[in-house]
């Protein structure tokens, strides 16, 4: 009997005890909570979301019968409440200038929110991330700052591999850096995904530099290639240039003439208009149009530069009436 006496003293002592040590994660529980709140009115997110996250731990340790009505509000309110902490820490974070902090609360508000079945938190990050990463990426290149401003365009298309704003001033960024490869590569993507209002002059542009950069060296074939291509993605009268004066010396007559008609077309007071039609009579010649040729051949006639062989051509060798 003794012994039975014995073992339920034990039993009763180790319930009291338990008891007592609920109670008292309880009450401790609540004073953390009660700190979150205080420190989240003043706006210390950073204490806050501590006493929040160890209130929650040790109040999600109680058995849910243990916790009472009390205690299972505050772990409702804590769940409720955590996720918009760290929302609010992370636009504070932004909007001092603390980018990659922000960007961590911030997914730290996504992850919670879901993890505790919190709407409206997950779509609102979603919808900001973007938008702080492409403010402080232009802000950096609007400041010349372009390493930093392409390593802030990358974490903007790493989050957003679409994004053809972002693949835009990429290549604004790149061509200032004088990469042309690396222009040409982000602009491509720009307008591969809908960019059509700037990516295509820019590719447009590189390679128009490339064309010309080819006359010097008299390379026709790169010249003509780079000249097609710029047009191909946004039609000029230099590339219609580029690509009548090469076509001139790959003896692609027809699509000089055609390139150099729209030239004029589109600079009829350009300076070296008679350079151009001289160009147009050599490529009529050579297709056996003389007259198209003597028409511009006479043209030159007064011209100090094409006097001597236009003069040749018209009374000597083409016979032009």
């Amino acid at each position: 009997m003794r012994k039975i006496k014995t073992f339920l003293a034990v039993c009763l002592l180790s319930l009291f005890t338990a008891i007592s040590v609920q109670g008292q994660d309880m009450a401790t529980a609540t004073e953390l909570y009660n700190s979150g709140a205080k420190a989240l009115s003043e706006s210390n997110y950073v204490v806050a979301i501590e006493s929040f996250n160890k209130a929650l731990k040790m109040l999600e340790a109680l058995p849910e019968e243990d916790r009472g009505e009390d205690g299972n509000a505050l772990v409702a309110e804590a769940k409720s409440v955590l996720p918009q902490i760290y929302l609010r820490y992370g636009k504070e974070l932004a909007s001092s200038g603390n980018i990659d902090s922000s960007m961590e609360q911030l997914k730290l508000a996504a992850d919670v929110a879901k993890k505790f079945n919190v709407e409206g938190v997950s779509e609102e990050v979603e919808s900001l991330m973007p938008q702080l990463l492409m403010a402080d990426a232009s802000a950096l290149l609007n400041e010349g700052k372009l390493a930093e401003a392409i390593a802030g365009f990358n974490k903007l298309v790493a989050l957003d591999s679409a994004n053809k704003d972002a693949y835009l001033r990429i290549g604004l960024a790149q061509s200032r850096l004088n990469d042309e490869n690396a222009a040409l590569a982000a602009f491509e993507k720009a307008a591969k995904y809908g960019e059509t209002a700037n990516a295509p002059k820019q590719i447009s542009v590189i390679y128009l530099k490339r064309s010309a950069a080819a006359v010097k060296g008299r390379d026709w074939k790169a010249v003509y290639e780079n000249a097609k291509k710029a047009n191909e993605y946004s039609v000029t009268s230099n590339g219609h240039k580029l690509i009548g004066l090469s076509s001139v010396q790959l003896k692609k007559y027809d699509e000089a003439i055609e390139a150099i008609d729209s030239y004029l077309s589109m600079e009829p007071n350009a300076r070296d208009k008679n350079s151009m039609m001289y160009n147009l009579a050599v490529s009529y010649e050579a297709k056996g149009n003389s007259a198209k040729a003597c028409g511009y051949y006479k043209q030159l006639l007064n011209d100090p530069t094409y006097k001597q062989m236009a003069e040749y051509k018209v009374k000597t060798q083409l016979k032009c009436s």
